[in-house]
């Protein structure tokens, strides 16, 4: 299929970009959690708000570990925040159902499987997404019954999913601009991130029917010693979660606008490559219950980006929550998240991460 004709980006749009070097400041100076923040311009630019895992409460093992129904939606503390952009997207670590069965093969004493019922799904709708990827390794929890009951719930609530077999690409309009959507991830159902034949199949596929094309990603390895990118394959308890730096590139040069990851559960640096958005890792943002939530798993960005129609970036920057309790995200006037991924986007890629 040939490829369509894409904008070329001016280097001087890029002189803002430090990942929220002064604008942050300013953006939490005198804001209380609800507050409403001020709107973003509107202009000839789409504007994206991506977080990272969520997970909202999960059914399995226990009841007894969702979040209290009468303190209403956890994400309600980001909500203001997510409204100041045309589009919200994030990762869905759990199963969304009612009656599904775990399928997962579990250790003696802890089964890290998520199921969460769609009466408490439905806060993800009340906040505004309307895309969560499907494509990591909690998707397959409870088995191919999981995955049906979360994709009719994804439809009910006309939210935008992909990465699954039964579901591996999607699109949407915004603002008469055609997103496109496709994810990877190197686990059960998922569309295999180390198959290099079929990354670049899917994008091919996917490019001439959208303008722009978001690229998720499930991988690398987990835990704290896992905030740098190192630059090839990663293993976790002897799983091949991939070398996620060649597979972002390999994505940017089949024709993906901007690549997203998580999985690491903390959060890694920023890279600018061919002038197009890599984030390696956005962490954990609402995890409840069953997360480890010590520093820094507790750090909960949320990224905002404003891109043209013609897939050119034009600004980023990353709004700092923190997990409080037992994972309900909040504001950070600290800017813990933004200075960590700022950091980690000057060791790691220097100026390609946007440092002109």
């Amino acid at each position: 299929m040939p490829k369509t004709t894409r904008s070329t980006q001016s280097t001087r749009l890029f002189t803002f970009n430090v990942i929220g070097l002064v604008a942050l400041p300013c953006l939490f100076t005198g804001h209380t959690a609800m507050e409403q923040p001020q709107q973003l311009p509107y202009n000839d630019t789409i504007s994206i708000s991506i977080v990272g895992d969520m997970m909202i409460g999960s059914s399995y093992p226990s009841p007894h570990l969702l979040p209290p129904e009468q303190e209403g939606n956890i994400l309600q503390h980001a909500i203001p925040f997510l409204r100041e952009t045309d589009l919200r997207i994030g990762n869905l670590e759990s199963v969304i159902s009612d009656s599904a069965a775990v399928y997962k093969k579990c250790g003696v004493t802890q089964c890290y499987a998520f199921c969460t019922p769609p009466k408490y799904a439905r806060w993800y709708k009340e906040a505004g997404f309307e895309y969560l990827n499907l494509s990591n390794n909690h998707s397959y929890d409870f088995g191919p019954d999981g995955i049906q009951h979360t994709l009719a719930f994804l439809e009910q609530q006309e939210i935008r999913t992909s990465g699954v077999q039964q579901h591996p690409v999607d699109t949407l309009t915004v603002r008469n601009t055609r997103i496109g959507f496709v994810s990877f991830a190197p686990h059960n159902n998922c569309l295999d991130l180390n198959n290099d034949s079929l990354v670049q199949a899917y994008i091919t596929e996917l490019r001439p029917l959208c303008d722009v094309l978001l690229v998720f990603f499930h991988g690398g390895a987990e835990g704290t010693t896992r905030t740098h990118i190192p630059k090839k394959r990663e293993y976790f308890y002897g799983q091949d979660r991939g070398d996620v730096m060649r597979f972002a590139h390999l994505c940017v040069d089949a024709g993906a606008d901007m690549v997203i990851g998580s999985g690491p559960h903390v959060v890694r640096g920023m890279e600018l490559y061919r002038e197009k958005l890599i984030a390696y890792s956005l962490g954990n943002f609402a995890t409840y219950s069953l997360f480890n939530l010590k520093h820094p798993y507790n750090l909960a960005p949320l990224l905002q980006v404003k891109i043209t129609r013609q897939g050119v970036l034009v600004e980023h920057k990353v709004l700092s929550f923190l997990q409080h309790g037992e994972g309900i995200p909040k504001p950070d006037t600290t800017l813990q998240a933004m200075k960590l991924i700022r950091a980690l986007s000057q060791e790691d890629f220097g100026l390609a991460a946007g440092l002109h």
